[in-house]
């Protein structure tokens, strides 16, 4: 059994560690403005100890769902985003478009994913059968947002039992899906079904069950923003590692991986005591989309952070000051044709402004609305 004495110490050790280590900051590019104002999104993270007999937690802000809305209507609505629209309409007063688009940055391979008002993307190749779903959460609460890839001698789907969503075929990188899409509410059970199926083909879709999930708490973390897939996952699938530091016996890295899960990080952390980690998960965003900022704690009160972006492509530096007056640089690294970037503030210190800088210098974003943990979407 591991004493408090013994984990004091080895936090101690990963904290000297991390401070003797020039932490790499975080680029990211122009803050795009959509919606409202700020979306504010925060998700939980798990973290383990390697070595150790104990789980440390980490704490997560719960999610205020709101009210339950009607099912939503839809009206057709003008394009918004890039990309080859799926479906569009309003739910509770607010316009929304789903489409298949390229995610990946310009001049990089064509990474194909389905989005929401071209954001929040879900990133999927052609595959009959293959559902899934998505909430926004506070942006829209009680509302979710769903697709179906079809047979192609099926002409659309009728939901729960008295509205026609038509499939329709529509192409991004190279490939054509053959696919239906819709808004949803949660306040009630969805049955989907063919609206023509054809001998030997299924008659009845199943969709993520979304409205069982429970609202985020200390201990859960939130889905907003985050698909959730159901059939093959035939989809895009990367990894790498975005900052490091030491050796794997004393030192620390961050990883993201990327694919229908979301993008992914985890925090890893090592000493001559033993390691630990933390990892969570957030929206998979566009090169004109939302920067997401993710924050994962080592796991108690005044451990090391880590910090995780997915820039947008025109970002050279991120810029991150300190509460003791310094600040560092980092550059973003490309995973799949997306940048990402990373870097640790070390125990006692913490993150209180980050500016987007372009190959020039010049400060292209500046915020100082930053998670302790969990993860913040930032639109100016």
């Amino acid at each position: 059994m591991v004493t408090v004495t013994e984990d004091t110490q080895l936090r101690r050790r990963v904290d000297d560690m991390l401070r003797a280590v020039q932490p790499s900051a975080v680029p990211l590019d122009a803050i795009v403005r959509r919606g409202n104002g700020i979306r504010l999104r925060r998700a939980g993270a798990a973290v383990v100890g390697v070595g150790l007999a104990g789980i440390l937690a980490v704490t997560t802000l719960a999610l205020d769902v709101g009210r339950q809305p009607a099912a939503p209507a839809a009206a057709p609505t003008d394009p918004a985003a890039p990309g080859e629209t799926i479906a569009t309409g309003t739910a509770d007063g607010h316009a929304w478009r789903l489409a298949v688009q390229d995610i990946a940055d310009p001049g990089s391979r064509c990474v194909p994913a389905i989005t929401v008002n071209g954001t929040d993307a879900d990133p999927v190749y052609p595959d009959p059968g293959y559902s899934a779903a998505v909430a926004l959460g506070a942006v829209l609460p009680g509302i979710a947002f769903g697709f179906i890839q079809l047979p192609a001698d099926i002409r659309g789907i009728i939901v729960n039992g008295r509205r026609y969503v038509p499939a329709v075929t529509v192409a991004a990188c190279g490939y054509r899906y053959h696919v239906a899409g819709f808004a949803y509410s949660l306040a009630q059970a969805t049955r989907i079904t063919a609206a023509n199926p054809p001998p030997g083909e299924p008659t009845d879709f199943a969709m993520p069950d979304l409205a069982s999930k429970p609202p985020a708490t200390e201990v859960t973390p939130q889905s907003a923003g985050v698909w959730v897939n159901m059939g093959r996952v035939s989809g895009a699938a990367a990894s790498g590692t975005l900052a490091s530091a030491g050796i794997p016996e004393k030192g620390w890295s961050i990883a993201v991986t990327f694919g229908t899960g979301g993008d992914c990080y985890e925090f890893s952390a090592s000493s001559s005591l033993g390691s630990a980690q933390t990892g969570a998960c957030g929206p998979v965003s566009t090169p004109d989309g939302p920067e997401t900022i993710m924050a994962l704690p080592l796991g108690l009160p005044g451990d090391a952070t880590a910090y995780a972006v997915q820039v947008s492509p025109r970002t050279a530096r991120l810029k991150a000051f300190l509460s003791n007056g310094s600040s560092e640089l980092a550059t973003p690294r490309v995973v799949d044709g997306r940048k990402y970037a990373a870097f640790v503030v070390p125990n006692a210190l913490r993150l209180s402004r980050l500016n987007w800088l372009d190959a020039a210098g010049a400060v292209i974003a500046s915020t100082t609305a930053l998670p302790r943990y969990g993860y913040v979407q930032f639109q100016p």
